[in-house]
């Protein structure tokens, strides 16, 4: 499970700072709902950050990314993989993310 914080950047800019939290894997329209709460126009608008995960190499590797540029969408799937792995291809895929050191989200999901 992936824990993080989103806000509008054109409103964070304005001062104006209001942040939903999301846990992830989600719904996709859970996902837009807590967006549209946080007044974001578009996915261009979204910045995530503050995120945190139970699965210590994934929390390590997600500190690794430019959080508040990436995908929640990507972020969801990422965290869908993580949650629907049984407990020996979890351990298996953490040790190869930690060896491969992936350099985005598509690569993690993806590549590994």
């Amino acid at each position: 499970m992936i824990h993080l914080y989103a806000a509008s950047e054109k409103l964070t800019k304005e001062g104006k700072d209001i942040c939903v939290r999301l846990t992830l894997p989600a719904e996709e329209n859970e996902i837009w709902i807590a967006l549209q709460k946080a007044e974001m126009e578009s996915l261009d608008d979204c910045e995530i950050s503050d995120v945190e995960c139970d699965v210590e190499e994934a929390q390590t590797f997600l500190y690794s990314l430019e959080l508040s540029k990436a995908n929640i969408f990507e972020l969801n799937v990422f965290a869908g993989l993580l949650s629907a792995l049984p407990e020996d291809e979890l351990r298996l895929y953490c040790e190869k993310l930690k060896e491969k050191s992936p350099q985005n989200l598509k690569e993690a999901i993806y590549g590994i």
